[in-house]
């Protein structure tokens, strides 16, 4: 995105705090991404129930882009970080002029954790009826760490979704370095920490809401 925004400076202008509006709307549409890979995947089990082997592997490429999609959700709890010297210079840490970005970026995050738990309980809902119950338990044990890289590859990184197609080897490298190095492995170990507390904290509250 930073290369759009150099080609498309009158965008970069228009910002909350440095952050472009255009993003709110770029992130919320990559967010819904999951959520119609969901809706496909849901639909073409009712249509054949995945009996064929092409079926199947149909399914697995829908659930794979799901999984590529996924961190987007949570993703945009990581923009609190422009609250960041939000306040002008020689005002104190908290100022009248700008104390509602605040709030709007706390709403922003909410909507995503929200999200974040939408579908995971949704895509966890699907594979105890396609699978078993230990299946759908695995499934939030593992996807929540691939989660938590994906997040750290985006924001650190840099790397959108698709990279692993356009630079595999690249984020093969990168992730290699998450699980060797001290201060990325750190990082790595944090958010899928606090990931794991925003799900079942998110499950606990909402329930059974989100599995239907």
């Amino acid at each position: 995105m930073e290369e759009f925004f150099a080609a498309n400076p009158a965008l970069a202008n228009f910002a909350i705090n440095d952050y472009p509006i255009f993003m709110i709307f770029w992130n919320l549409l990559l967010l819904m991404v999951p959520f119609f890979l969901f809706i496909l995947l849901k639909w073409y089990y009712k249509k054949n129930k995945f009996k064929k082997t092409g079926h199947k592997f149909l399914a697995a490429l829908i659930f794979f882009l799901w999984v590529l999609f996924i961190p987007n959700t949570i993703y945009i709890i990581t923009d609190i970080r422009h609250l960041l010297n939000y306040c002008p210079e020689n005002y104190p840490r908290i100022c009248a002029p700008n104390a509602w970005m605040i709030m709007f970026f706390f709403v922003y995050a909410f909507f995503g954790w929200v999200f974040f738990i939408l579908l995971l309980s949704q895509m966890k809902s699907f594979l105890k009826k396609v699978f078993d119950k230990k299946i759908a338990n695995l499934f939030i044990i593992i996807i929540i760490p691939l989660v938590a890289l994906g997040v750290l590859l985006g924001l650190v990184d840099r790397f959108n979704s698709w990279g692993v197609f356009v630079y595999p080897l690249a984020i093969l490298k990168i992730v290699l370095i998450y699980i060797t190095s001290f201060y990325y492995f750190r990082n790595l170990l944090v958010f899928i920490i606090g990931l794991y507390i925003l799900y079942f904290l998110g499950d606990f509250l909402f329930k059974d809401k989100f599995k239907k």
